[in-house]
């Protein structure tokens, strides 16, 4: 699935899109989005966490945590599936949401676990 030629063996062939414009359109806005909402988050955490800790408390505080890492994961994993090179990070796109995957189910897992064995 590698162009064949001179020196561009490195870039794979574009392929048909997984999923609809509609549909891709509808995850990249609930990626921004969690993003957004993950950003406020942490802000309110860094600014007043022990008035959130207080709040709510700590489990349902990470819990919180937890769908938001979900809300950027979740959306990661299909945009890389939608560009087709989920096994090479040749392409700006697929190495950008495999970062944030990554990041975000490193994040998002040990909060699950204590959210739902909290």
């Amino acid at each position: 699935m590698f162009t064949k030629g001179g020196g561009d063996e490195l870039h794979a062939l574009p392929g048909e899109p997984l999923f609809s414009k509609r549909a891709f359109h509808a995850l990249v806005f609930v990626f921004g989005l969690s993003v957004f909402l993950a950003a406020n988050w942490f802000g309110l955490l860094l600014i007043n966490a022990d008035g959130v800790v207080a709040g709510i408390g700590i489990v349902n505080a990470l819990r919180v945590n937890a769908v938001l890492m979900a809300g950027i994961a979740v959306p990661s994993a299909l945009l890389m599936l939608h560009h087709k090179c989920l096994y090479t990070y040749t392409s700006e796109e697929d190495s950008f949401f495999a970062i944030t995957f990554s990041i975000a189910f490193l994040l998002g897992s040990p909060c699950a676990l204590v959210g739902i064995f909290g």
